[in-house]
Formats: C-alpha cells, sequence, structure tokens
C-alpha cells in the first residue's frame, strides 16, 4: 500500500469511527479525539478542523460534516479513487475495472461511459459496467440458465414482433453493399424504424421477462446487444474508411447472432420457428 493510499484509508477509518460514536444513544462526554487535527506553525496545540464531540449528543449536519470532510481528504490524496471502488452507471458500487470496452475488445467505443447515447438506458453495461462477450450461435453456455416465461407469452411475442425483427436483421444485412459501394457515409440513422430496433427489445421483453420475474440480468444483456447493434450502425455511417465500416458491420452481426441464440434458446416447438443466424 502506497502512502497516499494509506493516508486515504486512516482518513476514511477517523471519520467512519466518529459516525459511530455520533450514533449512540449516551452523550459523548469527555469523548477524544475529534475527527482529526492541523497543528499548524507557531499553534502550541492541535486545533480541531471539525469538533463533533461537543459533551452533547451532536446534530446530524456535524455528522455528514464530518464524513464529508473525510472524503474531500481523500479525493484530493486520490482523486481517481472512490470511497470503496467504483460506481456502475447504474450506481452499484464494484471493486473493478470497469470501461465500455472491458470484456469485448470489439464492443463500440462510441458508448459513453454514462450509457446516455444508447437505446436501452438500463442494459448489461448500465448494470455491471463491462461489456459482454459475444454468444456464438445455438451455445449454451453463456448466459448459463434462462428466466421462466410462460410459453403462451412467448408464443404471442413472437407472433407479433418476430417478422419485423427479421426484415431489420435483412436491412442490416443489405448495409455490405452500401459500404462496398463507398457509400456507408449516407445511410439512415440508427433510430430509424427499419432497422426495426425496438421490436428487438420488445421480443427481448416478452421472452426474457414477466410480471413474476421483473427484469432479469438476462433481460438486461439482450438488450446490450440490441444497444451494440445501434451504435454499430452508427460507426458504419461515421467510419473513415470502408475498412472502419466493415469491422463495424462485423460487430453488428456479431451482436445479432448473440442476441438471436439468446432468443432461440426459448423459442421451442410449441412457440414457433427458430430465428436464422446472419454470416
Amino acid at each position: 500500500m502506497g502512502f497516499p493510499s494509506l493516508i486515504q484509508n486512516v482518513a476514511l477509518i477517523l471519520s467512519f469511527s466518529n459516525i459511530t460514536a455520533a450514533l449512540t444513544t449516551e452523550p459523548l462526554k469527555n469523548a477524544s479525539p475529534p475527527c482529526w487535527t492541523i497543528k499548524s506553525s507557531g499553534d502550541s496545540e492541535n486545533k480541531p478542523l471539525f469538533n463533533i464531540n461537543s459533551g452533547n449528543l451532536v446534530s446530524r449536519r456535524n455528522v455528514i460534516s464530518c464524513t464529508f470532510t473525510g472524503f474531500l481528504l481523500s479525493s484530493a490524496i486520490s482523486p481517481t479513487v472512490s470511497l470503496a471502488g467504483t460506481f456502475t452507471p447504474g450506481g452499484t458500487l464494484v471493486d473493478r475495472e470497469l470501461g465500455v470496452t472491458v470484456g469485448n475488445s470489439e464492443a463500440s467505443p462510441s458508448r459513453k461511459v454514462d450509457n446516455s447515447n444508447v437505446l436501452f438506458a438500463q442494459d448489461n453495461y448500465f448494470k455491471f459496467g463491462v461489456a459482454a462477450p459475444w454468444i456464438e450461435p445455438d451455445s449454451i453456455d453463456f448466459p448459463k440458465a434462462m428466466p421462466f416465461v410462460l410459453t403462451q407469452q412467448r408464443y404471442d411475442t413472437l407472433k407479433k414482433y418476430g417478422d419485423r425483427v427479421k426484415k431489420g436483421i435483412q436491412v442490416i444485412e443489405g448495409l455490405n453493399d452500401v459500404i462496398s459501394a463507398g457509400n456507408y457515409g449516407t445511410i439512415q440513422d440508427a433510430d430509424d424504424p427499419k432497422y426495426a430496433l425496438r421490436p428487438f427489445g420488445l421480443l427481448a421483453n416478452g421472452f426474457l421477462g414477466s410480471d413474476n420475474t421483473g427484469t432479469t440480468n438476462e433481460l438486461l444483456l439482450a438488450r446490450w446487444y440490441i444497444n451494440e447493434i445501434y451504435l454499430r450502425i452508427g460507426d458504419i455511417q461515421h467510419a473513415s474508411s470502408k475498412e472502419e465500416a466493415f469491422a463495424a458491420l462485423r460487430a453488428a452481426k456479431n451482436s445479432i447472432n448473440s442476441f438471436l441464440t439468446m432468443m432461440n434458446r426459448v423459442i421451442t416447438y410449441k412457440v414457433g420457428n427458430k430465428f436464422e443466424y446472419v454470416s
């Protein structure tokens, strides 16, 4: 542990130990020391920055003031380190590396770190702060399990949105010819209905979630793949070369196949026909 980290931890321990003292039911008489003290040149004794030990029960304002000062001190020493790890865009506190391409180097680098430029704000990155791996067609290794959703709900969902999703996939596959012709800068924006990305999301909602399950991790994962398609269409549109545009299209196709693999896992013979993968 480096010296800045040591000071940071000491500051936090001091602030939180005083919170514990402040929350007791007995008056804090003769308690010492205060949060912490600083001795300036010429002073004969240490003077408290914030003295929460007044001989009576302290107020909430003093507790918060003391804690906030500890946070400021630790931030000043190491401004890139949070109190205890790092927060994902969804507010989950984790102690690991986060990033839009962490976990998948082929994920779109154009995703904003706060997830504000995607179609579905709550997705796998929103909750976990990392990218998801591609799923090989017909693989059942990831995710480990799929949520239970009634057959009738899956049947109705596929009947309502299946054809729209297929048409959207055909449009995205057609971008290959547009890129070959060098016209990739003229393609429609990713939120154009012809890509059918919202029906993609509605299909996932009906297949991977219900009133009983709520928003499952598998649904968040499916949304991540949809958002990657969305971002990659924009990457194609703003590509600086054919090679860059083709790379974005390949990543979009990987996202499509990953999404379809998840959908096909819950399409039984009673639900309907499985989707065909893109090449």
